[in-house]
């Protein structure tokens, strides 16, 4: 059965690996950025057909309304999977000494803040596939935002503003997952691995082939027992 997706922050790295994936297995997907005809990878993949593109801004709140209008008239019987992938990594070789309030505001906004707005916008279009259907929402985090797992480091090189914003999106995935199993959702928290990404440079040990890879096998065997977990790319649990 097609499924329908939509992916935020699609113009590159995960982004536009996850619609290239989506896309080839033939199911349908909405694939968001603030500029999306600018880029090549996501203009090379736009059909018209299964692939479109939208213009999103997760901090805009005019444009995550008129994003989400446009997909509900594209998709009037719903959505079966967002995945908030939009996100900004912040300034390395830090620590919470040398982070500044502009920086520690600015991806908080953009990682967290935007992601509870699209997010809000969103979920009454996946909402029309009605309560016999389990829908989906993946949440991109990150290891750097398991508190636990942070036991010996003080930041530096870790990047403070992207390790907060990671944990406290954890915080309110939880929240969403307590919320919207209630109504046959499932909501989790997807760590991607240290990615060859612009992010994780090139000398990281992923591909982002088998990192989407892996994530989207993960959101495929998902049932409602997955309702507010976090997990790696490999489907291993991680430590909040």
């Amino acid at each position: 059965m097609v499924q329908t997706f939509i992916v935020t922050g699609a113009s590159r790295g995960l982004g536009l690996e996850f619609v290239k994936q989506i896309a080839a297995k033939g199911d349908t997907v909405f694939a968001c950025a603030r500029n999306p005809t600018a880029s090549t990878g996501l203009e090379a993949l736009s059909n018209k057909k299964n692939v479109f593109l939208v213009q999103l801004d997760t901090n805009s709140e005019e444009s995550i309304k008129a994003a989400a209008e446009e997909i509900e008239s594209k998709a009037p019987e719903g959505v079966d999977v967002l995945i908030n992938n939009a996100g900004i990594c912040g300034t390395m070789k830090l620590d919470f000494e040398t982070s500044s309030k502009e920086e520690l505001t600015k991806v908080f906004e953009t990682n967290v803040v935007g992601m509870n707005e699209v997010t809000k916008a969103f979920v009454p279009i996946m909402r029309k596939r009605g309560q016999d259907k389990v829908k989906k929402i993946l949440n991109m985090s990150s290891i750097l935002g398991s508190v636990a797992s942070m036991q010996d480091a003080d930041g530096w090189g870790f990047s403070p503003a992207y390790c907060i914003s990671k944990a406290a999106s954890n915080m309110l995935t939880k929240m969403m997952a307590n919320k919207l199993g209630k109504e046959n959702f499932v909501v989790y928290a997807s760590h991607p691995g240290w990615c060859q990404t612009d992010m994780g440079g090139h000398a990281a040990p992923t591909t982002t082939e088998d990192s989407i890879r892996g994530q989207l096998a993960i959101i495929d065997r998902l049932t409602e027992k997955d309702n507010g977990k976090y997990y790696d790319f490999e489907g291993q649990t991680l430590p909040w």
